[in-house]
């Protein structure tokens, strides 16, 4: 799931003109946000060709490798973006999800505390640690870097879900039920939200309300099943510099 991609320099007035490099970087970006990942590509393997020492452009190349399910190129672009620039804090992160993939999630933890280090008010980052501990089981662990993550933007949703998540399996229905409304809140389409308040319902003995929410998730999302509920959110890269 895309989030955040730089924006290069725009190049108004009293700016140096963007870079050739740059320029193709912004090209990826906006071919990226439409879902492209041809184009994007190509773009930054373009801005590789005119600057080879791009961080941006290798890590949006992962990116692009990672949306395209080839997991293991998109570890290599972020390993590069990293030993170009050794405090970048979103490769970090998008390093971490990769290895998550891969099966490797002491080592992903061990990327997004690197991350955490550098930018340590990163909500995406808090949030993708605690879907890393609640799939280990570590769901106490789990809510506390959820509620770092909401602590700094009540409005992540993808956090209220994922927080109600693990709450669920902590046996909490009642709790559960409030995060996943705070998502619902925030975001009434989200048949994630809709999907895993039903389950807890059932849980808390609310099976009407339960099958309305179920058919909320089927009526956004036809063919929704439990395996789409949690959702890691990849950070990407920062809007802006």
């Amino acid at each position: 799931m895309l989030s955040r991609l730089r924006r290069s320099a725009s190049g108004k007035s009293r700016r140096r003109p963007a870079s050739p490099a740059a320029v193709e970087v912004e090209r990826g970006n906006d071919a990226l946000r439409s879902g492209h990942l041809k184009e994007a590509q190509a773009a930054y393997e373009k801005a590789i060709e005119h600057d080879a020492e791009n961080p941006e452009a290798w890590n949006n190349l992962g990116i692009v490798s990672e949306n395209a399910g080839r997991a293991r190129d998109a570890l290599r672009h972020y390993n590069k973006a990293i030993r170009l620039r050794p405090r970048y804090a979103e490769a970090w992160c998008n390093k971490a999800m990769v290895l998550h993939r891969l099966g490797r999630a002491s080592k992903a933890i061990e990327c997004l505390d690197r991350s955490l280090r550098i930018t340590p008010e990163n909500p995406v980052a808090l949030m993708n640690k605690g879907v890393i501990l609640s799939r280990q089981n570590s769901n106490e662990a789990a809510i506390v870097c959820y509620d770092k993550a909401i602590r700094l933007d009540q409005k992540y949703a993808l956090a209220w879900v994922n927080k109600g998540v693990a709450l669920l399996k902590l046996g909490k229905a009642k709790e559960a039920i409030e995060s996943f409304n705070k998502a619902l809140a925030q975001r009434p389409d989200f048949p994630d939200a809709w999907y895993q308040k039903a389950r807890a319902l059932i849980l808390a003995g609310n099976r009407d309300s339960a099958q309305i929410c179920m058919e909320r998730a089927l009526e956004l999302e036809p063919g929704f099943a439990e395996s789409s509920a949690v959702r890691v959110k990849p950070l990407r890269v920062k809007r802006g510099d």
